[in-house]
């Protein structure tokens, strides 16, 4: 979305309001829209440039914040790919947006908004009310899961991968690593019974790790047996979510070994060897928020310290939850942008541990 040069909100607004007006022929009511043929290439020109001050208008500093964490995730999935010999990597498709245009992808809500006050006769003030209202939550949202996909690649990126493997099932039991050039987040066949890796791959050193992008929802289904027609999970295939992610790897003996994570029909589960979870600050005061956390780790059971990475400092667990033996243990890493919290964590992986045996949940 270009902003060079780019007129302020209201006389972007006012511009396509006027072209509107001018040419007669366009019909903007409360209830329809017509823009003839000829004339939508200018109108739409002049509705996505209205999209972009608004947006610019209402998030202001931010906006470039967000560009900036864009470029640093695009540059570790760059990274990641160059390594390893990847085509892509595929991120959820908003995710995908953000980084190949992010000003475009945080504008996104402001299309409605904008048309909205258009068909309605909405002064430009009353048009940025309501983007104050609807921009600034969805630009979080964005710049949560960037910064995400930033430290969750940025921590395989540090293991050094060479080679990646594709990980599918033709019947949701049998599983296999399959020869693959491109790997895509949060994928696998659908199952509502079983959770698969998303990919395996292969160190520098010759280790082996499967790894699994998980929506941090999902993971309240893995302890639970499922109940047919009560069943409101994903089936593990979140490839198009965008939302809260986990990152749980899996130390494999051989590319062979790649098997099921979880069952829920029979309420088996595989301990990961590392699960890590970016967190708010919200996350770690909100006590329903922490309660949720601290079920989903207990329940994951990590085979060592679970990961928490947070931005800044700002925010702490409630007193006492740390050293609460009913909870899994938890080591918070402040990170900002600094890849070498990433290398740290991804150290935690360098001590060797007994070949993982699935565990039958408690």
């Amino acid at each position: 979305m270009e902003t060079h040069g780019q007129a302020s909100w209201p006389e972007e607004y006012g511009a396509l309001c006027a072209f509107v007006q001018a040419d007669g022929r366009i019909k903007a009511t409360p209830s329809s829209l017509s823009v003839p043929a000829d004339a939508r290439p200018e109108f739409y020109r002049l509705v996505e440039g209205a999209q972009a001050a608004l947006a610019t208008q209402v998030l202001g500093e931010r906006a470039a914040q967000v560009e900036k964490l864009a470029r640093r995730c695009a540059d570790v999935r760059r990274r990641l790919v160059e390594a390893a010999g990847l085509s892509a990597f595929n991120l959820a498709p908003t995710l995908e947006h953000l980084l190949a245009d992010p000003l475009a992808a945080l504008a996104k809500p402001a299309f409605s908004l904008v048309l909205d006050g258009l068909q309605n006769g909405r002064p430009a003030e009353d048009v940025e009310g309501q983007a104050a209202l609807t921009l600034p939550p969805f630009c979080d949202s964005l710049a949560r899961s960037a910064y995400e996909a930033w430290a969750y690649y940025g921590i395989v990126a540090a293991l050094r991968p060479v080679r990646f493997w594709d990980v599918r099932s033709p019947d949701t039991v049998e599983v296999f690593a399959a020869e693959t050039d491109e790997v895509q987040v949060g994928s696998q066949i659908t199952s509502p019974e079983r959770r698969m890796p998303e990919a395996v791959f292969q160190t520098a050193d010759g280790r082996v790790f499967a790894m699994k992008s998980e929506a941090a929802r999902e993971l309240d289904y893995y302890g639970l047996r499922i109940v047919r027609r009560r069943d409101n999970s994903a089936g593990g295939n979140t490839a198009e979510l965008m939302g809260h992610r986990v990152l749980l790897l899996y130390r494999l003996e051989s590319v062979d070994d790649v098997g099921l994570i979880c069952d829920r029909d029979h309420l088996l589960q595989l301990p990961s060897d590392l699960f890590c979870e970016v967190l708010a600050p919200r996350d770690l005061s909100t006590p329903a928020y922490v309660g949720t956390f601290v079920e989903r780790i207990n329940a994951v059971r990590s085979r060592r310290p679970v990961q928490v990475v947070t931005f800044d400092g700002e925010g702490d667990f409630p007193e006492g939850m740390l050293g609460d033996p009913t909870v899994a243990p938890v080591v918070r890493r402040v990170a900002g942008f600094d890849e070498s919290v990433l290398e740290n964590i991804a150290h935690e992986l360098d001590e060797e541990t007994e070949p993982p045996q699935e565990t039958e949940e408690r």
